[in-house]
C-alpha cells in the first residue's frame, strides 16, 4: 500500500476526473498511463481505483482491468431513490434550530452536493452524512446533466435553499425535485453511455 501522502491526492484527482467526465462513463482505466499523467508510480495509481471501484464509481473485472463505471437507468433511479430517503431521513432527524448554510461554491453540481451534505450534517448522524457524501460523488457526472436536460435548475436549487433556511415545506420541494429528475433517468443514461 501506498503513503498517505501520495495516495490520498491520487485518489482524489482520479475521482475529480471521473466527476468532470474527464474520464468518460464506460472507458478503460489505464493504470500506467494514469500514473504517468499523475506523475507517481503505478502503486497509488491501483490502489485509488481499487478504493474506487469500492465506492462503485470504477468497475473492476479480472483479465480486463479497470472502467469508469457505466450508470445504468435502473441504478440511476434507485440511487436518486435512495438519495430522496436519504435526506428525508436526514430532515426528520435534523436540528431544526440549525439553518442549512448555502455553500460559497457556484458549480451547480457541487453546489446541490454541499447542500445535500449540509442536510445529512444538520442531522448528526455519521451514517446518513457518509451515504449522502457517497451518492453525491456518484451522481456528480449525471448532475453535470441536469440543465440540458432539465428546466430552471438554478431555480429549483434556489427554491430548496430559500425553504431550508426558513423551515418550509421542504419535503414536497426534494420529493418534486428527485421525481425530475427519476422520471428521464433514462435520457440521463443514454447521455452518460454516449460520452464514452
Amino acid at each position: 500500500m501506498s503513503p498517505s501522502h501520495v495516495i490520498e491526492p491520487t485518489y482524489q484527482a482520479i475521482k475529480q476526473r471521473l466527476q468532470s467526465g474527464d474520464l468518460p462513463p464506460g472507458v478503460r482505466l489505464e493504470a500506467t498511463k494514469l500514473a504517468y499523467d499523475h506523475n507517481v508510480s503505478i502503486t497509488p495509481v491501483r490502489d485509488s481505483l481499487h478504493r474506487l471501484a469500492g465506492e462503485q464509481m470504477v468497475d473492476f473485472a479480472h483479465g480486463e482491468g479497470f472502467r469508469a463505471h457505466l450508470v445504468t437507468e435502473a441504478e440511476l433511479r434507485d440511487m436518486l431513490g435512495l438519495n430522496l430517503i436519504l435526506l428525508l431521513g436526514s430532515l426528520t432527524t435534523g436540528r431544526r434550530d440549525q439553518p442549512v448554510i448555502k455553500s460559497g461554491v457556484q458549480e451547480y453540481p457541487h453546489r446541490l452536493a454541499n447542500l445535500w451534505l449540509a442536510t445529512a450534517r444538520a442531522s448528526q448522524n455519521d451514517e446518513l452524512l457518509t451515504a449522502i457524501a457517497r451518492l453525491n460523488d456518484r451522481l456528480c457526472l449525471a448532475r453535470r446533466l441536469d440543465a440540458s436536460i432539465l428546466s430552471g435548475t438554478e431555480a429549483e436549487l434556489d427554491e430548496i435553499e430559500a425553504a431550508m433556511e426558513g423551515a418550509e415545506d421542504v419535503p414536497s420541494l426534494l420529493v418534486r425535485h428527485h421525481a425530475r429528475r427519476i422520471e428521464k433517468a433514462s435520457l440521463y443514461a443514454r447521455l452518460l453511455s454516449a460520452s464514452k
